[in-house]
């Protein structure tokens, strides 16, 4: 492989670890300023059962007035100049009222990334992290007031789950024991998430989503696991097909009064 050639691909590995980080970043809801239970409606009555709706709405009420924190781990996987490449992510989020912090973290042979965000005192903040001494080092962060994050980031990470949910749910239903699947109308979903995917990647247009998945495990009226599987294209290095999946596991403190 020649230097020029290798300058490119180690190029593309690194945007594609971005785009990892921001796939990967959990919990772009859509859930109102005030925390309150929120709505959740279908698009289409076929291939939607009631009781996989309610356990949702549920588990989005339940997250919306309890602290939690939770841990994930996922993939992305593309082909970058014809080779085959998988990135795997880290991360953590903390959410209080709507005061959020998230950091996600990716460290491989070829490319190690992490971003860290966060809300406090109505204020918004972005950085970028550079690996030194096996850990994540992250400079002053960029400042945004509500507006500005959302238009470079999407919604504030406070919610159950990164996807506008509000009339998007095309099918629910119950696979296992506690386990129910959800299939998204990509473009209802994604509304948001995309702007962020092009403002990190610096791509000249959003992404094309093919599909958009996930899978809730529940005890009782809690969330517990989240399994998210997307499909999309980027227009980077010519067009890009990427599948990212990502895992969140959940912890709750007391109600918020």
């Amino acid at each position: 492989m020649s230097t020029a050639v290798r300058s490119k691909f180690k190029k593309a590995l690194l945007s594609l670890a971005l785009l990892a980080l921001v796939v990967l970043l959990a919990g772009l809801s859509f859930l109102p300023a005030v925390r309150k239970t929120p709505k959740t409606a279908a698009t289409s009555a076929g291939g939607v059962d009631g009781e996989a709706l309610r356990v949702l709405e549920s588990c989005r009420a339940y997250a919306a007035v309890h602290d939690f924190q939770t841990v994930m781990n996922g993939k992305i996987k593309a082909k970058v100049f014809g080779v085959p490449y998988t990135q795997n992510v880290h991360g953590t989020r903390r959410v209080c009222g709507e005061e959020f912090a998230d950091v996600t973290e990716s460290v491989s042979a070829f490319v190690k990334a992490g971003i860290k965000r966060a809300c406090a005192d109505g204020k918004y903040t972005a950085a970028r992290g550079k690996y030194k001494n096996k850990t994540f080092v992250y400079g002053a962060p960029d400042s945004l007031d509500r507006d500005g994050y959302v238009a470079a980031y999407g919604m504030p990470a406070t919610g159950l789950v990164k996807y506008n949910l509000d009339d998007s749910i095309i099918v629910a239903e119950c696979v296992g024991e506690n386990v129910y699947r959800y299939v998204l109308d990509v473009r209802r979903a994604t509304q948001y998430s995309r702007n962020e995917i092009k403002t990190m990647l610096g791509s000249k247009s959003c992404p094309d989503y093919e599909s958009v998945e996930f899978t809730l495990t529940a005890d009782g009226e809690r969330a517990v696991k989240i399994t998210a599987t997307e499909k999309f294209r980027v227009d980077n290095f010519g067009g890009t097909h990427c599948t990212a999946q990502y895992t969140e596991v959940f912890e709750y403190a007391e109600p918020i009064l």
